[in-house]
């Protein structure tokens, strides 16, 4: 991970809220998505995250551009991937609820 305002990467984050049973599904979608992300032109980095309680999980994602990653978002293969499907069902049905966002870096500081 690169967390600096002067690298000029593209970060997006994804929050998945939902019941700890429905986070299992979405944490195991999340860590095959990270491998496939690794094959796509323009991707830096990711790292998942799961919160304490269960009921949120959390992806942290590095794009060279944001055209990287909406290439990526628009391949077809993430439609025909069984994963993806129930992914989006659980979304759908109202199990789970998930929200997409492109950030840039604020402000950062480094531990010593």
């Amino acid at each position: 991970m690169q967390i600096s305002a002067e690298n000029d990467l593209c970060t997006v984050i994804v929050t998945v809220d939902g019941a700890p049973d429905q986070l299992d599904h979405a944490a195991a979608h999340a860590a095959e998505g990270l491998r496939r992300f690794a094959g796509f032109d323009g991707f830096v980095a990711g790292a998942t995250h799961v919160a304490a309680d269960g009921g949120r999980l959390v992806q942290y994602l590095q794009w060279r551009s944001e055209a990287d990653h909406q290439a990526c978002m628009a391949d077809p293969s993430w439609a025909d991937d069984p994963s993806s499907q129930r992914f989006m069902a659980q979304m759908q049905a109202g199990r789970i609820a998930v929200d997409v966002r492109v950030y840039t870096v604020a402000a950062q500081a480094d531990g010593g």
